[in-house]
């Protein structure tokens, strides 16, 4: 009986989010946009101050030059200049649409949305993006290359462009089958929670 309600709770769980999803897709649209955009605005301002900090002598153009100090130094200026060109308006804007969307919400929804966190997905996602780092150095041809003759540009520009390709791999697939689902659930109002209902309630206890 465990199992059965489980199995019910779970098809329930996912029907939730899909009505979500279909009831507030532009919303969904919004929020990617909003995402897409603090995500392209980081990466610009990063390179920006990498830029920067080379050319003002911050941090060497080498990475054998690198010390513990200096790391940090530029880790901690590369967070300031990011909270003070992207976090800040991204979180304003954030905020003003949640706002704005919260109120237009029914009581009903205002509860809470349902989130389930995999850590196992995001422990894979970083491993792919692991892999395809190597294979973007192999091409590079860096594979034999002493760490101590990178440069800074060949660690950040390698990097950038792993995650580049694992999320166009991923990302255009993902956003094509949302329009595509976006699309048909609103050509046709699915009866899934019902259905799912009905099919384990007729399963034989075990």
């Amino acid at each position: 009986m465990k199992e059965i309600g489980f199995k019910m709770s779970e098809e329930f769980l996912d029907e939730v989010q899909k009505r979500f999803l279909k009831r507030h897709w532009k919303m969904t649209l919004v929020f990617a946009a909003v995402f897409a955009a603090a995500i392209s605005g980081a990466i610009l301002v990063f390179l920006w101050f990498v830029g920067i900090a080379q050319s003002t002598s911050l941090v060497p153009t080498t990475i054998g030059q690198f010390s513990i100090g200096i790391l940090i130094t530029f880790i901690l200026h590369a967070i300031f200049w990011e909270l003070i060109l992207v976090v800040s308006w991204v979180l304003v804007l954030v905020a003003i649409i949640i706002v704005k969307w919260y109120k237009q919400l029914p009581e009903e929804e205002r509860e809470g949305w349902p989130k389930r966190g995999k850590r196992e997905e995001s422990d894979a996602f970083g491993f792919f993006i692991g892999i395809v780092w190597l294979i973007v150095v192999w091409f590079d041809g860096r594979w034999n290359l002493a760490f101590e003759d990178w440069t800074l540009n060949n660690w950040i520009y390698s990097a950038l462009a792993a995650c580049g390709w694992v999320f166009l791999i991923f990302g255009i697939p993902i956003a094509l089958y949302f329009l595509w689902w976006i699309n048909n659930e609103r050509k046709t109002e699915p009866q899934a929670i019902t259905k799912a209902v009905e099919e384990v309630t007729d399963e034989p206890p075990e």
